[in-house]
């Protein structure tokens, strides 16, 4: 083989083994810490463009030159869809003095979608479809002094697995199509903390609130 200093050629693999850990490590860090989601993939080949064949997406759906004139013949089944959707809302968000500096934020969100975020109990239990991520952003001068930035709190149950108020049977888990997330804030009045809850398949919520 060929060395080039400049990259390429013949490498040690003693070398690669270091870089592939630093690398493992650095990926799982910053996905803890910021929720960052790092894929790789090789799309071209020199003039060779290497997209590869979707079989789920060439045979679940109309060429594009012809897509809107599909959707067109379909009005209400999309409505219909769109409505039974899992949707990620804002119940109640708040900051509030534990004394001196320290201040306990809170943020409550509600899944008021008629399926459950993971959508299905088959992609539940393969878990396929990530849950929803929570995530804290502090003005300079703040910190963070309990909690996560940056944190995945699960699935939300939608209407279709919850009792009405006039069920004959009672439901114990009243309250699994909402979540609430907590964190410990050194800062000073007039801070503005912007918080966010955010699901793949069910939206984002953002909000903000102001130290007191």
């Amino acid at each position: 083989g060929v060395r080039d200093y400049r990259g390429g050629g013949r490498q040690s693999a003693r070398e690669t083994a270091v870089r592939v850990a630093a690398g493992a490590i650095a990926k799982k860090w910053l996905h803890e810490k910021y929720g960052t989601v790092i894929r790789g993939y090789m799309s071209q080949l020199g003039p060779v463009e290497i997209g590869g064949w979707d079989r789920m997406y060439a045979f679940g759906n109309p060429p594009l030159p012809f897509l809107e004139k599909e959707l067109k013949r379909f009005p209400k089944w999309l409505l219909w869809q769109a409505l039974i959707s899992p949707l990620l809302e804002c119940v109640h968000a708040s900051a509030v003095s534990t004394g001196g500096d320290h201040h306990k934020v809170t943020l409550v969100v509600q899944n008021t979608g008629w399926l459950p975020t993971y959508l299905s109990k088959r992609a539940l239990a393969r878990k396929t479809v990530r849950g929803v991520v929570a995530e804290i952003a502090l003005p300079e001068g703040a910190t963070l002094v309990q909690g996560k930035r940056v944190i995945e709190v699960g699935q939300l149950e939608g209407r279709a697995y919850k009792h009405t108020g006039i069920s004959f049977w009672g439901d114990a888990h009243t309250t699994e199509d909402r979540l609430k997330v907590e964190w410990v804030v050194r800062g000073k009045p007039g801070d503005l903390l912007k918080l966010t809850a955010r699901h793949e398949r069910a939206g984002v919520v953002r909000v903000s609130v102001t130290l007191t």
